[in-house]
């Protein structure tokens, strides 16, 4: 009996499991609740949309399927919500122009396939001063449903928040953890008004709430740095204020610990400068050094550089002293492109000279009478007795 109960129940499994196709729109999410994918079916078979998502919810893909073969147009996209690449398909078979993109939304290549052959091919190189329209992050970009997925509330003062293209996860990825902060373990959100622009720039930033010790300035240059879809009101796309919370959490703690012995090691490094110093230099003196027969000179001399350099108030309360060294790249135009440390002291000084170059118009360097691009060497004896 137990034989036969076992072969009917395997009957019907073989026989009656095909009967119960998939058909409709089948989703899945990512952990959080973010849709994964939304894929249309009928009988097992792909017809209609399907639709790829991105961890950040804004589309990854969108494809049309007929009967399982791909039908209509393609569109891949980078996560911030521009369109990658997109072409035609007529019945599983690529027809008309495919068109690529580089990440900053300029076109990459463009390709005419007939019947699925190519027939002709122009590729374009890239230019790193192409900005794309504010309009095109919106193809790809879905925070709005995000938000209201989780039920997230931005408070603005226009119909439409602004959002950012990347959402909110893009500003926290630009967060540099302040040096200070990290040293005493501090953790805590900073509350901030952000003002965007028509363009999705942010203009201006104001401190609701702030956590200190580098924190708030931190937050607010992650949020600059990022670019926003406009806020809008009666669908016109208008200047908004809206209101941001930057969270600062320490999620590896051993970090602690590591920054308290490097900072231990930079405060006896300088208590020992001052006991025996080993340099000849007096007291905040600001000089420049290349390898070019006219090294590049700011205009205003060093002093303009110095005017520039915002001393951090935790640096003024603790009197730091010591060396710090700079080496920047200064094109033909006098303009200051990259800087990297080589030596540095801490406590925000380090930033805030490298900020003070960044800020400051160069005379160009010379070789034979000709402006060249030139590396220079900036070197800051710095005493805040």
């Amino acid at each position: 009996m137990r034989i036969r109960f076992l072969l009917m129940q395997s009957f019907l499994y073989l026989f009656l499991t095909p009967l119960i196709a998939q058909t409709g729109i089948m989703k899945s999410y990512y952990s959080d609740g973010v849709p994964k994918s939304e894929v249309s079916y009928v009988n097992d078979i792909l017809d209609g949309q399907a639709l790829y998502y991105y961890p950040n919810g804004n589309l990854r893909s969108e494809k049309n399927y007929s009967k399982g073969k791909l039908q209509g147009y393609v569109r891949e996209y980078f996560d911030n919500g521009l369109i990658k690449e997109e072409y035609f398909m007529k019945e599983g078979i690529k027809e008309g122009f495919y068109r690529s993109y580089y990440e900053n939304g300029a076109l990459k290549e463009l390709i005419v396939f007939e019947k699925g052959i190519q027939v002709k091919k122009n590729s374009f190189n890239f230019d790193p001063s192409y900005s794309a329209p504010i309009e095109a992050y919106q193809s790809g970009n879905r925070q709005q449903q995000v938000f209201n997925k989780r039920r997230t509330i931005l408070i603005c003062d226009v119909e439409i928040c602004p959002v950012p293209v990347g959402g909110l996860n893009s500003i926290q990825d630009k967060l540099i953890y302040p040096e200070h902060a990290l040293l005493y373990g501090l953790e805590g959100t900073v509350t901030l008004i952000a003002t965007i622009n028509e363009k999705g720039d942010v203009v201006a930033t104001e401190i609701l709430k702030g956590i200190g010790l580098g924190c708030d300035e931190a937050a607010q240059e992650a949020v600059k740095k990022t670019q926003f879809i406009p806020g809008q009101n009666y669908g016109k796309v208008v200047e908004s204020k809206v209101t941001l919370n930057i969270e600062f959490k320490i999620f590896d703690r051993s970090l602690i610990q590591s920054n308290n012995e490097i900072n231990g090691s930079k405060n006896l490094a300088v208590k020992n400068a001052n006991e025996n110093p080993v340099s000849n230099k007096p007291a905040n003196v600001l000089t420049i050094k290349c390898n070019e027969q006219v090294c590049p000179r700011p205009i205003g001399g060093v002093d303009a550089i110095i005017e520039k350099f915002e001393v951090p108030s935790i640096a003024k309360r603790l009197k730091i002293k010591g060396e710090i060294i700079i080496e920047a790249d200064v094109d033909m135009f006098g303009i200051v492109r990259d800087t990297k440390l080589i030596k540095g002291i801490g406590y925000g000084c380090d930033d805030a000279l490298e900020i003070a170059i960044l800020r400051t118009k160069f005379v160009s360097a010379k070789n034979n009478g000709v402006d060249v691009d030139s590396k220079v060497t900036v070197n800051y004896s710095l005493s805040l007795d």
